[in-house]
């Protein structure tokens, strides 16, 4: 079983980014805590990323709120079977899935329940997901930007394989370790904003 790495002052630093959020997102992530921390389910409270996370024999699932949506995103979600088709289809090409909810009325406890006990066991048995072959390689400065950047993660994984190539293929090219690390930070400020990388071009 992993070792628990949970961050100590995790659950004050959830509660103070839940008490953030304002209006039914804000009843909305209140919810889901309830539900990722009731004691049947046995996730612990952890704090990575700028971001509530949940952990039981590893990385289970993190939480966030986002201008439009609160979604839950699974690490290990494509090797979750999608039981009430609540994975967004536009991540299908990545190891992680997530579920979106816009109103707390779309919350359902016992088909999350499902969600977070299959990802529970998939950690307890050790499985590790692989990434489709036809997907594009990330360089693991870019991952590691994005794991540190949740807007920027979210619209990357929304965008079609070509469009994270573009990304993908500018950063793998440059020749120079200075020349990379700027296009790593310009590539992390576009995508926060919700910008593929021909977004000059780009006529509206």
């Amino acid at each position: 079983m992993a070792v628990s790495k949970v961050s100590p002052d995790a659950s004050q630093k959830i509660t103070d980014y839940i008490k953030k959020v304002d209006g039914e997102f804000h009843e909305i992530l209140i919810h889901l805590r309830n539900i990722l921390t009731t004691p049947e389910i046995g996730l612990e409270e952890d704090w990575k990323w700028g971001a509530p996370n949940f952990y039981n024999a590893g990385m289970v699932c993190w939480l966030a709120s986002f201008k439009k949506h609160v979604g839950i995103n699974f690490f290990k979600g494509s090797l979750i079977t999608d039981k009430y088709n609540l994975f967004e289809k536009q991540y299908e090409d990545r190891i992680n899935r997530m579920i979106k909810y816009t109103s707390l009325s779309e919350v359902d406890k016992e088909q999350l329940k499902y969600y977070l006990i299959e990802a529970i066991e998939v950690n307890k048995q050790g499985k590790k997901p692989t990434l489709k072959k036809n997907t594009a390689e990330l360089p693991e400065d870019f991952q590691n930007a994005l794991n540190d950047n949740l807007k920027a993660q979210e619209f990357f994984d929304s965008l079609a394989p070509s469009y994270k190539k573009e990304y993908i293929q500018w950063i793998a090219t440059a020749k120079q370790e200075a020349t990379r690390l700027k296009r790593l930070n310009t590539s992390m400020e576009w995508l926060s904003e919700g910008k593929k990388k021909s977004w000059k071009y780009e006529k509206y």
